[in-house]
């Protein structure tokens, strides 16, 4: 994620988010998640990253925490 351009790292979010809505919330998704995370914070916070990649960023990682995070936090 981090070393495309905007448009890139925007349908990377994308198949990020269906990616994990096909995984679901088993041990697999949870995993895709955890190893995933820093990669789609690191995006979301940079303030150099195009507003669209944020954004799908800001979608995967919200429904990716939804479905596969195991904790509550």
């Amino acid at each position: 994620l981090p070393a495309g351009k905007g448009e890139e790292q925007a349908l990377a979010g994308t198949v990020l988010t269906l990616l994990c809505l096909q995984m679901g919330s088993g041990l697999e998704g949870e995993e895709m998640f955890r190893s995933l995370k820093p990669l789609l914070i690191s995006v979301l916070t940079d303030s150099t990253a195009s507003p669209g990649a944020r954004q799908s960023c800001a979608t995967a990682l919200g429904m990716c925490c939804y479905i596969a995070a195991a904790d509550l936090e």
